[in-house]
């Protein structure tokens, strides 16, 4: 800041960062997607379970950046 005093930013900025562990979890935990059936449109539900995340874990990014984003304009 221009008058001498730090800023507050801190921790507060990156507690959103928390949000990215969703899909860590959910990854990590293999036998709560570890089967065959459902199947969707053939395709185990091992492989498309994963690659949901993928899309999930796309949009947290999204929604983590924002959140920060929004944060640091306020500080």
């Amino acid at each position: 800041m221009q008058d001498g005093t730090p800023r507050r930013d801190g921790k507060q900025r990156y507690l959103p960062r928390l949000i990215l562990l969703i899909p860590l979890v959910a990854m990590i935990w293999v036998p709560s997607y570890n089967r065959i059936e459902p199947a969707l449109g053939g395709i185990p539900f091992f492989y498309w379970y994963q690659l949901g995340w993928i899309l999930v874990g796309a949009v947290l990014v999204l929604v983590v950046y924002l959140i920060e984003n929004e944060i640091t304009r306020r500080l």
